[in-house]
């Protein structure tokens, strides 16, 4: 019969889920764990991590970050039904050497735990479950988001190491929440939550 609700139905399990979900988030932004890496490396993607360090270790670069850091696809990636790491395409993998770059001269400056990676190159599902832009440079890999150590003066230093170096080494800088950052070498600039500079928290009053 229309509009009839099926046996067992409990429109309150669905409110207990909806409201679960941003703690399953919480959970995914935890430090990624070697063992969880490493048994995904073991459903048939260990020739494909293999390739992209030792792309990167030809470039001198694979010790920036750990490949489980580097590999993570979205804090989301448990709402999004995804797996948590991912190996960016042949084409894309030089795409990430000047931000591995830049994340070695931040970590060097005291401003930047690279083990506190939350996402690199996604897919284009991925990046729209994560309410990435569309032309996000996650889709190029080319960007890494991070959490920030925590320090009382994070931003600030940080900020004021982007207005100094920043326009050299063409760093865009992007802040989620006072401690969740975005960062890419795909041109010097800096955005807040509205996604506009305007909302920066280098830029407007602390």
């Amino acid at each position: 019969m229309a509009g009839r609700r099926p046996p067992g139905h409990r429109p309150w399990l669905v409110l207990a889920f909806s409201v679960l979900l941003p703690a399953c988030d919480d959970v995914s932004q935890r430090p990624p764990a070697k063992p969880r890496f490493e048994a995904w490396t073991d459903t048939g993607h260990r020739e494909q991590v293999a390739a992209y360090r030792a792309h990167l270790e030809r470039q001198a670069l694979a010790e920036v970050m750990p490949m489980e850091a580097l590999l993570r696809t979205s804090r989301r990636w448990r709402i999004c039904l995804h797996d948590e790491f991912a190996t960016p395409p042949p084409a894309l993998q030089p795409n990430i050497e000047p931000t591995l770059r830049l994340v070695a001269r931040l970590q060097e400056a005291g401003l930047l735990d690279p083990t506190l990676a939350r996402s690199g190159w996604r897919d284009p599902r991925v990046n729209r479950c994560a309410g990435g832009a569309s032309g996000s440079k996650h889709l190029q890999n080319n960007a890494i988001d991070f959490d920030l150590p925590e320090r009382a003066d994070g931003v600030a230093k940080l900020c004021a190491w982007w207005r100094t170096h920043g326009g050299k080494a063409r760093m865009g800088l992007g802040f989620y929440t006072p401690t969740a950052i975005h960062i890419d070498t795909s041109g010097f600039r800096t955005w807040g939550s509205d996604r506009t500079r305007r909302s920066s928290l280098c830029v407007t009053p602390r």
